[in-house]
């Protein structure tokens, strides 16, 4: 092993950096948030890192290009590496790895927490009690809801298998051939028309919902869950189905602009968390120690560790 300290960047809001090697020499994210493209780009060229721990900051060919003197390997810190450049990185000789799988469960359970907070309005009527209003809301059941996923891979699967313990009925939408015998196949415009619950747990950068599609909701004041992507979204479309009616409660984990202070902080049919669906310490722990081992093996890979 190289005697000298090896370079890392962290840029994911928190990671704790214990590593088995002992020569590792770790820079963490100085704005503890989400990082832009030109931040990235400064930390890259100041810190001249060979190793990348990465959020979900835009990782370009542009940027790829100007560490390519340096920088060998990428390791995701999380599920979704759509946020980077894989034929530029492939390009360039860069490793890219991510965690695949280990975040599962904790963003499923805290999609079902999101249905039941908003299918109760358990965060509303915490804050009016607090407020010293003591009003009781009519609340719903999941129980023979028909709960609509779009995106139906592990998270989306682990999500509709929970659901299914309450008894909701399952319809899913998945460009890519996906069958189960317990959830219904169907289209996207099938399953907003029928789906009393809306959660989005697909991959990638595209916008999946927009105004027009939002027109297709066929139940009047459905819930709509994002732990996926805030960029598959329209906030403006989702903003006018929420002021209609359309949308009777959104659950927002995750935002185009992170952090999020946008207009609707203002508005009582939100749920609204701060990006936390891998938040869970088991789940946290396991994603970072595999990012580790990810990032290790990438560099035994390119010939700047020996082997173990």
């Amino acid at each position: 092993m190289t005697a000298e300290p090896i370079t890392i960047l962290a840029t994911t809001s928190s990671f704790g950096t214990g590593s088995p090697a002992t020569n590792l020499h770790f820079v963490v994210n100085p704005w503890g948030r989400k990082l832009k493209e030109a931040e990235l780009a400064s930390l890259l060229e100041e810190h001249r890192p060979v190793g990348l721990l990465a959020g979900t900051e835009p990782i370009t060919r542009e940027g790829l290009t100007a560490a390519r003197d340096y920088l060998r390997v990428i390791s995701r810190v999380g599920a979704g590496w759509d946020n980077v450049d894989h034929e530029a990185a492939a390009e360039l000789g860069i490793r890219v790895y991510r965690t695949s799988g280990v975040l599962t469960e904790a963003v499923a359970e805290l999609t079902l927490g999101l249905m039941l907070a908003a299918l109760r309005s358990i965060t509303l009527q915490d804050r009016l009690l607090r407020q010293g209003i003591w009003q009781k809301r009519m609340g719903g059941l999941l129980q023979g809801k028909t709960v609509g996923i779009i995106g139906f891979g592990s998270i989306g699967q682990r999500v509709g298998e929970l659901a299914r313990a309450f008894d909701a009925r399952i319809v899913f939408y998945d460009p890519q051939p996906v069958e189960v015998s317990w959830a219904q196949r169907v289209s996207l415009k099938e399953l907003l028309a029928q789906a009393n619950l809306i959660t989005l747990h697909a991959s990638g950068k595209e916008k999946i919902l927009g105004a027009e599609e939002l027109s297709w909701i066929g139940n009047q004041g459905i819930i709509f869950i994002n732990t996926a992507r805030g960029d598959m979204v329209d906030e403006e479309a989702l903003t006018a189905s929420l002021h209609t009616g359309q949308i009777g409660c959104a659950c927002l984990d995750v935002f185009g602009e992170e952090p999020y202070r946008g207009s609707l902080c203002s508005m009582d049919n939100l749920i609204l968390t701060p990006h936390i669906g891998s938040y869970a310490r088991e789940a946290r722990q396991l994603m970072e120690e595999t990012a580790i081992a990810n990032l290790m093996q990438g560099l035994r890979e390119a010939g700047v560790l020996g082997q173990p």
